[in-house]
């Protein structure tokens, strides 16, 4: 659960990290201060890769959905999860 929150965090910081990368080299080369920070940008596109990285995420994984779904139900006094068992 932590590694998938950081991920996602990283991935919002990433358009931060870089566009401080790009504005660190700009001031080197014109040594003259650069225009404000474009924030709504930023956050628009970390938001961006977050949502897309869910995106990927519910595609890509998760069980297969071609089988029979079996429901919840109790087994020898212990609870059996749902799950989708394949057709043979």
């Amino acid at each position: 659960m932590i590694r998938l929150i950081l991920t996602r965090m990283l991935l919002f910081a990433l358009p931060f990290a870089l566009y401080g990368v790009w504005f660190l080299l700009m001031r080197m080369r014109a040594k003259t201060p650069g225009p404000h920070t474009p924030w709504t940008v930023l956050i628009v596109a970390g938001l961006a890769l977050v949502a897309a990285s869910f995106i990927y995420v519910g595609l890509t994984e998760g069980e297969s959905i071609s089988g029979v779904y079996v429901a919840p139900h109790v087994e020898n006094g212990k609870i059996v999860p749902g799950h989708v068992e394949k057709v043979r």
